[in-house]
C-alpha cells in the first residue's frame, strides 16, 4: 500500500462513528490529516455504546494473536483518558478496580492455575487467591469457590462516554462528522479509491478507512473479496443494589459483573448468532438474571434497572481485521474486534494511522492483516 505521508495532509474518509472510527479520526487529525467521519445514525449508536467497558487483557485477551497488542493498548489507555479529559472535558470513568476470574470446580481451578503460572512466568503481577482470600476481598460472593485469578491491573471505562469524548476531541482537532449520512459504496480507479458514495452524494477521498463494525461484510462486493464479519448479539442488563455488593469486576459461571460508579452492577453478556436482530429475549435475560445471583447472592434482591443489546463485530478466528485492503492502494480496514473493541481502541487507532500516513506499522499487527481472508 502506498504511503500518503508526502505532500499535503490527505483527505481521509472514515466510514463508521463507533469507538474505532472516532479513535482513528482523532489519531489521524492529531498528525495533521484532514478527516471526515461518516455515520449513518449516531455516534456510538451501536456496539460501542452497548459495551460493558472491561479493560483486563490478562484475563480475556490471552490469545497469541491478541495479547501483545492488547497489552500495548492497555499501556496507552491512561494517557488517552487523560488527554480526553483535557481535550474534550469529559470524564470517561477510567477506573482501576482489579478483576477476579473465579473457579467453581476442579477443572476450572486447574485451568486458571495454569493461566496464572504462565502469566507470572512471563513477568505479569497476578495472584492466585484461595477461597478464603477471595471472600476477604469480596465477601458478597457465593462461597462455593475453588479460588480465583486476581489481576490488580484491571480497569473499567464508560464506553459511551469514551466514544463521545473521542468524537468531541476529534472535532476539536478539525475532524468533520457527517452524522445521518450513510456510506453506500466506493468509487475506484483501478486500485485507487476515489470517492465514497453516500446518501448525500459522493465524497472525494484521498484515503478510505472502513470501520463499519458488525456491518462490515456488506462491503465485500465493493472490496472484491469476502470480509467475513458477522454480528454477535450480546444481551446485557443493569441491576441497582442498595449498598455496594462488589468492588471489583468479577468473571464467574460464564457472566461478568461490573460495578459502576452510579451504583448499578452491569451483568453480561450473552453471545448469540441471531443476525442483525437486536431483540431482548426471555431466554437471554433469564440466564443473566439467574446466573448473577449464583455468583453474587446479594444481587438476588437488587432492583432490575434496564436491559439492552449490542451487535459485536465477530470474525471467524476471533481476531480483529485491521490493515490495508488487498488489491487497493488507499483503503484500510478496521473491524472484527468482537468482544475486545473498547480495549483494543488505542492500539487500533495507532496501527491505522501508521498505515494511512506512513504505509507501514512497527506494531506487531501481522495476525490482524485482512489479506488472510482475501486468499480464501
Amino acid at each position: 500500500m502506498s504511503s500518503l505521508s508526502r505532500g499535503p495532509a490527505p483527505e481521509v474518509v472514515v466510514v463508521g462513528g463507533g469507538v474505532i472510527g472516532c479513535a482513528i479520526a482523532w489519531a489521524l487529525a492529531g498528525e495533521g490529516a484532514r478527516v471526515r467521519v461518516l455515520e449513518r445514525s449516531g455516534i456510538a449508536s451501536e456496539s460501542s455504546g452497548a459495551a460493558a467497558g472491561i479493560l483486563a487483557p490478562r484475563i480475556h485477551a490471552t490469545d497469541a494473536a491478541l495479547f501483545a497488542l492488547a497489552m500495548e493498548s492497555h499501556r496507552r489507555l491512561p494517557a488517552l483518558a487523560e488527554a480526553l479529559r483535557d481535550d474534550a472535558g469529559v470524564d470517561v470513568e477510567y477506573v482501576r478496580t482489579g478483576v477476579l476470574e473465579l473457579a467453581h470446580d476442579a477443572a476450572g481451578e486447574q485451568t486458571l492455575l495454569k493461566k496464572t503460572r504462565q502469566l507470572q512466568h512471563a513477568g505479569h503481577e497476578l495472584r492466585w487467591l484461595e477461597p478464603k482470600e477471595v471472600l476477604e476481598q469480596e465477601p458478597n460472593l457465593a462461597p462455593d469457590l475453588r479460588g480465583a485469578l486476581f489481576d490488580p491491573d484491571g480497569f473499567q471505562i464508560h464506553p459511551l462516554r469514551f466514544t463521545q469524548a473521542l468524537a468531541r476531541a476529534a472535532a476539536h482537532r478539525g475532524v468533520e462528522f457527517c452524522v445521518g449520512t450513510e456510506a453506500l459504496g466506493i468509487k475506484r480507479d483501478g486500485a485507487v479509491a476515489t470517492a465514497v458514495q453516500t446518501s448525500g452524494g459522493d465524497i472525494a477521498a484521498g484515503h478510505v478507512v472502513l470501520a463499519p463494525g458488525a456491518w462490515a461484510s456488506r462491503w465485500s462486493a465493493d472490496l472484491g473479496f469476502d470480509l467475513p464479519v458477522f454480528p454477535a448479539r450480546g444481551q446485557i442488563l443493569a441491576l441497582a443494589a442498595i449498598g455496594v455488593p462488589l468492588r471489583r469486576v468479577v468473571y464467574g459461571r460464564g457472566v461478568y459483573l461490573l460495578p459502576r460508579r452510579d451504583g448499578t452492577v452491569i451483568v453480561g453478556a450473552t453471545d448469540e448468532r441471531a443476525g442483525f436482530d437486536k431483540s431482548l429475549t426471555p431466554a437471554g435475560l433469564a440466564w443473566l438474571l439467574s446466573t448473577a445471583p449464583a455468583v453474587c447472592p446479594a444481587l438476588a434482591s437488587a432492583r432490575f434497572d434496564r436491559a439492552w443489546t449490542g451487535l459485536r463485530p465477530g470474525s471467524p478466528d476471533e481476531v480483529p481485521i485491521v490493515g490495508p485492503a488487498p488489491g487497493w492502494d488507499n483503503l484500510t480496514i478496521a473491524t472484527g474486534h468482537y468482544r475486545n473493541g473498547i480495549m483494543l481502541t488505542p492500539v487500533t487507532a495507532a496501527i491505522v494511522a501508521d498505515y494511512v500516513l506512513r504505509g507501514e506499522t512497527a506494531l506487531p499487527a501481522s495476525a490482524w492483516d485482512p489479506a488472510r481472508f482475501a486468499s480464501n
